[in-house]
C-alpha cells in the first residue's frame, strides 16, 4: 500500500504539472503572433512538444534524473525529480489535448467576447478554456489514466524519502519477487491487479464527471 501511495502521488503531481504546462503550451499555439515574443514562444512551444512526444518516457526520466534535475536527485528525499519528469512528459500531450479543445469551440464565442470589451485573453480564461475543457474530459482522462501505469517506469531509479530507498508499486512487487522466485509472477499480477482498480476508479469519475457536464448542458 505504500509503495501504491507513492506511485500514486508521482502520478497527482505529474498531473497538475502536466495540466498547468499544458494550458500554457495550448494557449501559446493558438494566440495571435503578432510580436516577436509569441513568435518566439510559439516556436518554443512546437519544439517542447515535438520533442516530448517524439522520445520515450523512460529515456527522459533517465535524462533528467542524471541531468537537469541532479540537484534533486541528491536531496534526502528526491520524489520531485519523477513528478517534474512526469509533468513535463504528460504536459506535451496535455497541450495537444486542450488545443484540439479550444479550436473545437466556434469562432463566434470569441468575436461575442471582445464585441463586449472583453480582451483575447480574457475572453479565452472565462469564455473559451472553460467549454474547451468540457469538450477534451474524455482525452484529459485518457491521458491521466496512462500517466498512471507509466509511472511503473519509476522502478528504473532510486527513489528515496527521507534518505531511505522506496519503492514505487512496480518496483515493491519486482523487489518481492526477487526475494522468492516461487512467487516473482503472484507479486506481478499483484502490481497488475491494483494498477486495474485505480484504472477503473479513474473511469468511473471520468464518467461521473461526463454525466454531470450533459446534465448542466441539457
Amino acid at each position: 500500500m505504500e509503495s501504491l501511495g507513492y506511485s500514486l502521488l508521482i502520478a497527482l503531481g505529474a498531473v497538475v504539472i502536466g495540466f498547468i504546462i499544458g494550458v500554457a503550451m495550448a494557449v501559446i499555439r493558438i494566440s495571435p503572433k503578432t510580436n516577436p515574443v509569441m513568435r518566439a514562444l510559439d516556436r518554443f512551444a512546437v519544439l517542447y512538444i515535438t520533442v516530448i512526444r517524439g522520445t520515450p518516457t523512460l529515456v527522459q526520466l533517465l535524462i533528467l534524473y542524471n541531468s537537469v534535475l541532479v540537484s534533486f536527485k541528491s536531496m534526502s528525499t528526491n520524489l520531485l525529480v519523477p513528478i517534474i519528469a512526469f509533468g513535463i512528459n504528460s504536459g506535451a500531450y496535455m497541450a495537444e489535448i486542450i488545443r484540439s479543445g479550444i479550436c473545437s469551440i466556434d469562432v463566434g464565442q470569441m468575436e461575442a467576447g471582445r464585441s463586449l470589451g472583453l480582451s483575447w485573453l480574457t475572453t479565452m480564461r472565462r469564455v473559451i478554456i472553460p467549454q474547451a475543457i468540457k469538450v477534451v474530459v474524455p482525452a484529459m482522462f485518457n491521458e491521466i489514466i496512462i500517466l498512471v501505469k507509466e509511472t511503473s517506469v519509476v522502478s528504473y531509479i532510486v527513489l528515496k524519502v527521507g534518505s531511505r530507498q522506496k519503492y514505487d508499486l512496480l518496483g515493491m512487487a519486482e523487489k518481492q519477487g526477487l526475494a522468492t522466485p516461487a512467487c516473482y509472477l503472484a507479486f506481478l499480477f499483484t502490481a497488475a491487479a491494483l494498477y486495474l482498480a485505480v484504472v477503473m476508479l479513474l473511469t468511473f469519475v471520468q464518467h461521473h464527471i461526463e454525466r454531470k457536464l450533459k446534465k448542466n448542458e441539457r
